[in-house]
């Protein structure tokens, strides 16, 4: 490498961990956030998805933050940390992808300037959702590069990290992998080999049988995450696409315009040079990212994947040599509707863009090249301000961080946490509730065992408590059946274990969970058991209620 390019490197990975640190700080989601921030805690103290909890989503995210704590201590830095490295691995794996095609040194620098910074800091803490995103997105580099040079192992690397994707999350990977066959069978970038299919399959058997490996000496059965990973996740799928309406999927779309408005100009293209390279691999990635963005129902999150669209949109037209007007002045014009919804932001944004255009104007560079980098930076700049500045990854509103508290204060672990949800709007009674059911729980006897139902999953790492709770979290037909699936009653029995096994007395309710304190009814073995606590100091913020003793079996 030369000093350029390596300096430039440097940077990217200087700019993807600092953006995304910081942003970790400002505000969080209680359950999104702390459900993997406990999570990481529980494998450290030896618990296994699957096998201790039960968990609709992957293993690796889990075991990853373990290892993270377990170097790096437990704390709210090395939780953020987690999301920051990730974010280095996404805006270095686009700088070297592009290098791959051919683009040159600088390009590559604002593509995957531009990938660092929307990747993981509109969350900025760790997501399966972000993970396997990332992940889908390098499997999928590789896939295309080993159809390029065709060597093997890149294709190994493909598939093995695809199977690392896929047991973090079950989409996007799925989604990715239907787009590298489309890829595959369309001969965009090779021919199609036979020898290719046969290495596809026996890689995928050997990872199968390394994967299967894995989980047998971490004692988990495969019937426990078929049904986990599989049935229950794909009811939740489900129900989420049976509850569709037109206004929903206009408003999810509508939010990736700035990626899916360059299928307009690739039709074009493909039809002035009569090859359909361009028009299939917009459109495709158009309609993948389209259907995750509607079945994962969060906030917008393949946005960052801006700078894939337009590198490999600008890869297809020089590729074919054109100059083309059209093609042109759609950029021009998508340019200033871009900056005109900038300017509802910030209005300082309008010297910047008058600088740029005088630039390019006077020298005389106003050609594909430069409006595209043009485009990626002022659409860059609207993601930025819409969904990141703002924290609307935890739907918090503009000027809501002014009321946000020091979470140090709660705990050091939690130091340098700007801490504010929407859970609540006075920050005074989120507090109150926390001290109080932090202090419950130091007042209990060390050989009292419990299982807290919350959504706020910090108390037992701050306290060092083991965590005996059967779910990941708690939200029904999501974490866990519902009372008439199939599956209830073995989950019952599960949820009987660890009660039993563990000598659990006391249930738990600060009612910040979806599951409240009144549908303990719905686990009729379980209330019939046991009898509401009553005259503590923390009885107004918390229910508890006492397991008897010898009754549930």
């Amino acid at each position: 490498m030369k000093f350029l390019e390596i300096s430039l490197i440097s940077f990217v990975l200087f700019f993807s961990f600092i953006i995304n640190f910081y942003y970790g700080h400002q505000g969080l989601m209680p359950l999104d956030d702390l459900q993997n921030f406990n999570s990481g805690y529980r494998i450290l103290t030896g618990d296994f998805p699957f096998r201790d909890y039960y968990s609709i989503t992957g293993p690796f995210l889990d075991i990853l933050q373990g290892y993270i704590y377990k170097i790096f201590g437990i704390s709210w830095q090395s939780f953020v940390l987690h999301a920051s490295i990730m974010n280095c691995l996404y805006s270095i794996s686009v700088f070297l992808f592009l290098k791959n095609l051919e683009f040159k040194t600088q390009d590559c620098f604002f593509y995957s300037l531009s990938a660092g910074l929307l990747m993981y800091a509109p969350s900025g803490n760790p997501t399966v959702e972000h993970n396997s995103l990332i992940l889908s997105l390098i499997a999928t580099f590789f896939f295309i590069i080993s159809l390029k040079e065709n060597k093997k192992v890149y294709l190994f690397a493909s598939i093995f990290i695809f199977f690392i994707s896929f047991f973090t999350k079950q989409v996007p990977t799925a989604y990715f992998a239907i787009f590298c066959i489309i890829i595959f069978f369309s001969k965009i970038f090779s021919e199609i080999k036979i020898s290719t299919i046969l290495s596809t399959i026996i890689f995928s058997l050997i990872i199968s049988f390394l994967f299967f490996l894995f989980f047998k000496h971490n004692k988990v059965q495969i019937a426990d995450i078929f049904e986990q990973y599989i049935i229950i996740s794909t009811n939740l799928g489900e129900s989420r696409f049976n509850n569709l309406d037109f206004n929903f999927i206009y408003e999810k779309i509508s939010k990736l315009f700035f990626l899916l408005c360059l299928i307009i100009p690739s039709i074009y293209i493909s039809v002035i040079s009569k090859k359909k390279d361009s028009f299939i691999i917009i459109t495709t990635l158009s309609v993948t990212i389209s259907i995750y963005e509607i079945h994962s129902n969060n906030q917008p999150i393949t946005f960052s994947l801006l700078p894939i669209f337009i590198s490999l949109f600008y890869f297809f037209y020089i590729k074919e040599n054109l100059n083309l007007k059209f093609v042109r002045y759609f950029l021009i014009f998508i340019i200033i509707y871009a900056f005109y919804r900038v300017l509802r932001f910030e209005f300082f944004y309008l010297y910047i863009f008058i600088i740029m255009f005088i630039y390019l104007y006077r020298s005389k560079k106003v050609n594909i090249k430069n409006l595209t980098i043009l485009y990626l930076f002022i659409s860059s700049l609207f993601y930025f301000e819409k969904y990141i500045k703002i924290r609307a990854w935890d739907e918090l509103k503009k000027n809501d961080l002014q009321t946000s508290f020091d979470a140090g204060s709660i705990n050091s672990k939690l130091n340098y946490l700007k801490w504010k949800t929407v859970y609540f709007k006075k920050t005074a009674l989120e507090k109150e509730i926390i001290f109080s059911t932090l202090n419950y729980l130091e007042s209990l006897e060390n050989e009292t065992n419990y299982i807290l139902i919350s959504d706020y999953q910090i108390y037992n790492a701050i306290l060092e408590k083991k965590d005996f709770s059967p779910v990941k979290y708690w939200f029904e037909n999501a974490s866990y059946p519902s009372k008439n699936h199939e599956l209830r009653f073995k989950f019952d029995e599960f949820f009987k274990s660890k009660i039993i096994d563990n000598n659990i007395s006391q249930i738990i309710f600060d009612n910040t969970a979806q599951f409240k304190s009144m549908d303990l009814k719905q686990f009729s073995w379980l209330y019939e058991c046991s009898s509401k606590k009553t005259e503590f100091l923390q009885e107004k913020y918390l229910d508890v209620f006492e397991i008897k003793k010898d009754c549930i079996r």
